[in-house]
């Protein structure tokens, strides 16, 4: 049955013009945009900076000529510190209202702090053509003839800002400048100051420029005192409180310092200079273990931040307490996989452990994903260079370079590997743009000088290390350098007297120990150099490149002991030294235990089976052995991971014949070996015989003729030389051949097997 509701059908008419009218008001996109816009003051106004520009740029969405968001979303990006950002945003402003003096003026303060001031002066212009008695107009003109040196101009602009406003703190602080700048009127500058703070105490700026002039004064306490005050008037501004850390400093107060900068770390626990100005000014002084203590603490207290964390590993990381780092490192890759910062500390952390190919995957999956971050290029340029890449090295370097012109580290590593690969033109080209940028830094010069050095110029290369040395008495390279010339004008006592300075200055300098070690080598001095190398070591006795070095020295007189032990030394401090293993290895073949040098190879290649050098060194000391089976397992798996292996490929080659194997299969060995090394006297002689076991005589003969004209003491050369003689029927050739081969042989099997051949040649 159908009822009828009267009242219904008028009650809901009513009720939806209200919501009619409401959605007519949302779909209005001036309505919008000014919810947006005053949305996005809210925000801001609540400290919500990252929301506040979200909402003004809702707003441009929709208005891209609404100038009140362009100007209210560039004073954002300023507060924000993104000038670059706020330009844009502000041209827009002031080009779509040019009536907004607000707008001019602070785009004419940032084009002025820009290095833009003719610019400037026409936005000051237009604010002063409006309003002629607008103070900041004047106000700003006057900052701008500071800026062009045009001190009475600058006066007269500021004093009229001031007969204007004469209750405004910045100008009196523009005056002062301008007194104790230009005029050196000191006095005049600190009553302008005092003027300005007594009409506004939380003026920064003000308290630091007065603390500047107490400090020129000699009253450094009474300067920091005003540096206090403007840290306490903006807690949130680290710059400020980082200037009370050097004004502490400065007066002498290293209790104050390092406790403001734990203050800092506690406060700014999310800012990467914050979290890590504490741990820097340890390891400035020297006291590694109380950044331990101090980041162990940081850490409790802010468990989820990643710059105190990531400063606690790297500390962690210089103590060598790598499973404390470990720990932490694996936190933060846990919690933040997708943190650049993160991926470094983690590749750095492989690296140190010797897993250098997995550092390195770390570090290019996070390039790939940011690209453009300079650190992440400056970490993938350091893990190329331990694998040895430096083609790769040398581009990361040069990427970060390109992110980041003024990073002197970058640069540093585009020098080091231009100046390993011989490319002075490189070398020079990054020394000349580092001096323009940095001219106080003396690496630039001793880059630059080692660049003249090598292109024959000589007096030019002097003068630059001597600049070097002018900015820096102690800089290690420019000494070593340095002495590397007067070595060549054989003025060794100046060439001793500078590497001396070097290691005293750097006790870790193995450039400098090296050239001394030399000089003490070439002056048949080896118990000198012996002593050398120890006295470094006592110095500096956890590092083991110098374990490294005298074991080298040890193996070079025949010590093989001593060797052991030195070596055995250096593995213990960095147990990812192959060179080490190496030297190891050799001592054990010196002492006459090729045993001992296969189970070293052998538990290297264990704990690295990607290693294919180290695979291919213990087929060396399996061959040497006399365990050619083995050698040659261990070639062909050397081979399987690096195809050229030029040293697998050889010895490949020479044991299959040797053996009796194929030798159709032993030649493609042989040739990948001598294509990879065609030069070399070895892969002829292993090419030839290979020739030979196929009887290709001729070739082998060519070969061979090469060979012993590079090298004619090598025994297995001269005997295969006069086998090939004897298959080609040249026995007075065969004969001299295999002579000089027992000759020179000592007792070798190659040596045996030419006698054997001569009795039967005879």
């Amino acid at each position: 049955m159908y009822i009828r509701r009267p009242n219904f059908v008028p009650f809901i008419a009513v009720s939806l013009f209200p919501l009619l009218a409401l959605s007519g008001c949302h779909r209005d996109p001036n309505v919008r945009k000014q919810k947006y816009l005053e949305s996005g003051e809210r925000y801001e106004k609540n400290g919500k900076q990252r929301e506040a520009v979200i909402q003004f740029s809702n707003a441009i969405k929709i208005d891209r000529n609404f100038a009140e968001a362009h100007y209210q979303l560039g004073k954002l990006y300023l507060d924000m510190g993104a000038p670059q950002a706020a330009y844009p945003e502000l041209l827009a402003a002031v080009d779509l209202k040019p009536t907004d003096l607000a707008a001019r003026l602070t785009l004419g303060q940032l084009q002025m702090g820009g290095g833009l001031p003719d610019k400037a002066k026409e936005q000051a212009e237009a604010i002063l053509a409006a309003q002629p008695n607008n103070a900041d107009g004047h106000a700003l003109l006057a900052q701008i003839a500071v800026r062009q040196g045009q001190t009475d101009e600058a006066r007269k602009q500021i004093q009229q800002a001031l007969a204007i406003d004469p209750n405004r703190s910045e100008f009196h602080v523009t005056l002062a400048a301008i007194e104790g700048g230009a005029q050196k009127d000191m006095p005049a500058a600190q009553a302008e100051l005092q003027k300005a703070i007594s009409l506004d105490s939380k003026n920064g700026q003000a308290h630091m420029m007065m603390a500047a002039l107490l400090e020129q004064d000699g009253k450094p306490q009474d300067a920091v005192q005003q540096v206090q005050a403007a840290a306490d008037a903006q807690p949130k501004s680290l710059v400020f409180r980082e200037n009370l850390v050097n004004a502490y400093m400065h007066a002498g107060n290293k209790q104050g310092a390092e406790l403001e900068l734990r203050k800092i770390a506690n406060d700014f626990p999310d800012d990467k200079t914050g979290a890590t100005l504490l741990s820097a000014y340890y390891l400035q002084t020297g006291q590694i273990g109380a950044a331990d203590s101090a980041y162990e603490s940081l850490t409790s207290a802010h468990p989820k931040s990643v710059p105190i964390k990531a400063a606690y590993a790297r500390i962690l990381l210089l103590e060598g307490q790598k499973d404390k780092a470990t720990k932490v490192v694996a936190e933060l890759v846990k919690s933040n996989p997708n943190d650049p910062e993160v991926a470094i500390l983690n590749g750095s952390l492989l690296a140190v452990n010797g897993k250098v190919n997995e550092a390195a995957d770390v570090i290019h999956k996070a390039v790939k994903d940011a690209p453009d971050n300079a650190e992440l290029q400056m970490a993938l340029g350091k893990v190329s260079m331990q694998q040895g890449d430096f083609n790769a090295a040398q581009t990361a370097y040069g990427e970060a370079l390109r992110l980041a012109p003024r990073n002197l580290e970058a640069a540093t590593g585009v020098a080091t590997i231009a100046d390993r690969k011989h490319d002075y033109g490189t070398l020079l080209q990054v020394a000349e743009k580092t001096i323009a940028i940095a001219p106080g830094f003396p690496s630039g010069y001793v880059w630059r000088a080692t660049a003249e050095a090598n292109q024959n110029e000589t007096a030019k290369a002097e003068q630059d290390f001597q600049t070097a040395l002018q900015k820096d008495p102690n800089n290690q390279p420019a000494l070593v350098e340095l002495a590397q010339i007067r070595l060549a004008q054989k003025h060794v006592p100046e060439a001793t007297s500078l590497l001396t300075k070097a290691l005293q200055a750097n006790p870790n300098s193995v450039e400098a120990l090296h050239a001394l070690v030399a000089i003490d080598l070439n002056a048949k001095q080896p118990t000198v150099a012996v002593d050398r190398i120890n006295q470094q070591i006592a110095r500096s006795p956890k590092n083991p490149i110098l374990y490294s070095m005298l074991a080298g020295l040890k193996l070079n007189l025949k010590d093989f002991p001593g060797a052991r032990d030195a070596a055995g030394k250096a593995l213990q401090l960095n147990p990812g030294d192959e060179n080490a293993v190496q030297q190891q290895a050799d001592a054990a073949v010196g002492m006459g235990d090729a045993g001992a040098a296969v189970n070293i190879w052998q538990t290297w290649v264990n704990a690295h089976p990607a290693d294919g050098q180290g695979i291919t060194m213990l087929g060396m000391v399996q061959e040497s052995k006399g365990d050619k089976s083995a050698a040659m397992e261990s070639y062909k798996k050397a081979l399987q991971l690096k195809p050229d292996n030029a040293i697998a490929n050889n010895n490949l080659a020479f044991l299959m014949v040797d053996s009796g194997q194929s030798a159709d299969d032993a030649l493609t060995y042989a040739q990948d070996a001598r294509r990879a090394l065609p030069k070399s006297p070895q892969t002829a002689d292993t090419l030839a015989w290979v020739y030979f076991h196929l009887g290709r005589y001729a070739s082998a003969r060519d070969l061979l003729e090469d060979a012993v004209k590079v090298n004619p003491n090598d025994a297995s050369v001269q005997y295969h030389l006069g086998m090939t003689y004897s298959q080609l029927g040249d026995k007075a050739n065969a004969s001299a051949h295999l002579k000089k081969a027992v000759a020179i042989g000592n007792g070798s099997p190659a040596a045996k097997q030419a006698g054997d051949a001569l009795a039967k040649l005879m």
